[in-house]
């Protein structure tokens, strides 16, 4: 039997099935409570960040991060380009467990002094591919 609250209760919602604090900590602006990325945007932020840290940086965990900095102040090539791949899906595939890599690739631009990089990865649990491009420069 139905009631007339079913009539206007919203079914199609999305489940939470993952969610992360945003790194700034910034409040909810109507609850006050700390913002969330969810889902999707939580992973892709967590992939992000595993490569963008790098080891030794975090304190009671030495051993996560992408060692993205050693490589770029590499020669610019494709060893520097394949050795960034593996370090990349290295990272990815020892602490990221909810997600299935499929592919990672770095293209050294040695007119730009840059590196761009595309981590093509699956959800666990989903059907859809994700990915996460980055420029990657040298800042000195």
């Amino acid at each position: 039997m139905s009631t007339r609250a079913d009539n206007y209760t919203q079914t199609q919602k999305t489940p939470d099935l993952f969610s992360d604090f945003l790194v700034d900590l910034t409040p909810h602006p109507i609850t006050k409570d700390l913002a969330r990325a969810k889902n999707d945007a939580a992973i892709k932020r967590s992939v992000r960040n595993l490569v963008l840290t790098n080891v030794t940086e975090r304190l009671f965990q030495p051993t996560i991060g992408g060692n993205v900095k050693r490589v770029l102040f590499e020669p610019n090539d494709i060893i520097a380009a394949s050795e960034l791949e593996y370090e990349i899906s290295n990272v990815i595939a020892n602490h990221e467990p909810r997600v299935s890599l499929i592919q990672v690739q770095a293209q050294s631009n040695p007119n730009g002094n840059d590196l761009t990089v595309s981590i093509i990865f699956a959800i666990i649990n989903s059907q859809t591919i994700q990915t996460v491009d980055l420029i990657l420069r040298r800042i000195r």
